[in-house]
């Protein structure tokens, strides 16, 4: 396993943090798997640096990986009602396609999941329903499925860890 350090992005991040996000994008793609918009808006990553919502996973000072995590408000797939910032949404989990394989983004996973039970709040995230290989890494790391749920042009499954496990 490597070293790696995991913090708040800040604002120096910015550019960084849009290129590894704009290799993987590109990489899903040609896999067919249209997650996510490319290219990513710098301005929407500052603006979610400032919000202190973006982590950054350096190696020996090199980015990595980042992820984001934020207050989930209300959405049709939450089991019961819930309130704001009862519960977290973890999204945008991303390494450069180079570090990928590694067992990387299951340590971000580990460190999201820690830091959810620390605060005693419920995290979710979500994928592309047809991302079954995703799909299997969110099963073996402790989430479990809540369902598989339509969006605009596709559908997405719903993945949730409770911090009271």
């Amino acid at each position: 396993m490597m070293a790696l350090s995991i913090q708040k992005a800040g604002l120096p991040d910015v550019d960084s943090i849009t290129t590894l996000l704009n290799e993987a994008t590109a990489q899903l793609h040609q896999k067919g798997i249209m997650q996510w918009e490319y290219p990513w808006d710098p301005a929407q990553i500052k603006a979610e640096i400032q919000k202190g919502w973006v982590w950054s996973a350096k190696e020996k000072s090199v980015l990595v990986g980042t992820f984001s995590l934020r207050p989930l408000p209300l959405a049709p797939w939450l089991p019961g009602g819930s309130g704001p910032d009862e519960q977290w949404y973890l999204y945008r989990l991303a390494l450069l396609p180079e570090w990928q394989g590694k067992e990387l983004g299951r340590e971000l996973l580990r460190f999201a999941c820690d830091l959810a039970r620390n605060a005693q709040k419920n995290l979710y995230l979500d994928c592309w329903a047809g991302n079954t290989a995703l799909r299997k890494i969110y099963s073996s790391s402790g989430f479990d499925t809540i369902g598989i749920f339509p969006e605009e042009n596709y559908e997405i499954c719903v993945f949730s860890y409770r911090f009271d496990r």
